[in-house]
C-alpha cells in the first residue's frame, strides 16, 4: 500500500488494517503555524468513517495541520493519552531520523527481527517501521524497543507506548514543500514477543548514557529528541527543578512536537530514572 495525496481513501484503510473496530485511539491534529494541538479520542471504526476522514483532510489541506494516531489502543474511559491510558499493544515501531533509509536497510537484514508490516517514510529519508503485534505489555514493548532502537540507529526517545505517529496518507508540512506520508505494506502477520531478540532494562541504563556521553558514536549526529535528553540529564544533575527543564523542553519543541508537554515530561522523567540508577545529583519528583 503506497499513499497518494490523491487518495483520500488511503488513512482509513490504513486505520482498518491496523485496529481493532472498537480500539479507542487519540488522533492528534497539530498545527504549526497557530501552535493550537487538537486531540480526539474515537473508535478504530468511527476514525475510518467518511465525515471523520473529511475532517482531517480538511484540516491537513487547508489549516496544513499535521496529522498523527495512536499506535496502541486506549482504555475505554480513557480522556487523556498517557501511558496509564493504554489498554492493549496493538504495535511495535521505530522512529528513523538520521540516515534513516541506510538504517531501515541494515534493520530489515536482521536475522533476529521479523519482517515489518508496514514501512511509513514521513518525509526524505526518514522512516517508520511498524510491526503489528499481540501479547505485549506495556513496559515489555517500551523494553524492546529501547533495545531495538539503540541497535539500529533509531530514535532512542521515540519508544514510549503511549506515543502518536503520522497517519499515511496526509501531507507532511514540517518541511519546506509538502510530502506525502506513505505507507509500504510489507505483510499481515501479527507478532508474539517470542518473534523479537529479548533486552534487559539494565543494558539499556548503562549502554545508552555511555552512548551520549561519548558524542553518539553509533551515529555522526545526535537527533534533537537526544539532545533534549542529554539537556534534561546535564539540567537535573545541577539541581535545576524538572518542572522548569520540562517548561523549557516543551517551549522549545512546541512547533515539532503534537504534545510538547506530554513529551516533555517524558524526557525528563527518562532523565530521572538514569540519574537515580547512578546516583547523581538530587532528586526531585516531577510534580
Amino acid at each position: 500500500m503506497s499513499a497518494s495525496r490523491f487518495d483520500p481513501t488511503i488513512p482509513a484503510i490504513y486505520v482498518r488494517e491496523n485496529f481493532e473496530p472498537a480500539d479507542r485511539l487519540a488522533v492528534v491534529v497539530l498545527n504549526k503555524r497557530t501552535n493550537s494541538v487538537i486531540q480526539r479520542i474515537a473508535t478504530a471504526e468511527a476514525i475510518a468513517e467518511p465525515a471523520f476522514q473529511a475532517w482531517l483532510h480538511h484540516r491537513n489541506e487547508h489549516d496544513r495541520s499535521e496529522i498523527y494516531i495512536s499506535m496502541n489502543a486506549l482504555h475505554a474511559n480513557a480522556t487523556g493519552r498517557t501511558k496509564r491510558d493504554i489498554a492493549a499493544i496493538r504495535h511495535i515501531y521505530l522512529d528513523f531520523d538520521t540516515d534513516g533509509t541506510a538504517a531501515v536497510e541494515r534493520l530489515l537484514k536482521r536475522g533476529d527481527t521479523p519482517k515489518p508490516n508496514y514501512l511509513i517514510n514521513t518525509s526524505p529519508d526518514k522512516w517508520q517501521v511498524i510491526w503489528k503485534v499481540a501479547g505485549f505489555g506495556k513496559d515489555q514493548a517500551e523494553n524492546l524497543q529501547r533495545g531495538l532502537a539503540r541497535g539500529v540507529g533509531a530514535d532512542p526517545a521515540a519508544v514510549d507506548c503511549a506515543r502518536v505517529l503520522r497517519l499515511p496518507g496526509f501531507e507532511n508540512h514540517k518541511y519546506n514543500g509538502a510530502h506525502t506520508v506513505r505507507a509500504e505494506r510489507l505483510g499481515s502477520d501479527r507478532y508474539s514477543p517470542d518473534h523479537f531478540p529479548i533486552f534487559s532494562s539494565e543494558e539499556h541504563i548503562k549502554i545508552e548514557p555511555a552512548r551520549l556521553a561519548a558524542g553518539n558514536r553509533v551515529r555522526d549526529s545526535l537527533s534533537q529528541s537526544e539532545r533534549d535528553w542529554a539537556y534534561a540529564k546535564r539540567a537535573l544533575a545541577r539541581g535545576e527543578k524538572p518542572e522548569s527543564v520540562a517548561a523549557a523542553i516543551a517551549n522549545h519543541r512546541r512547533k515539532d512536537k503534537p504534545d510538547p508537554e506530554y513529551y516533555a515530561e517524558l524526557t525528563v522523567r527518562k532523565a530521572q530514572d538514569v540519574l537515580r540508577s547512578q546516583d547523581i545529583g538530587p532528586q526531585r519528583p516531577l510534580r
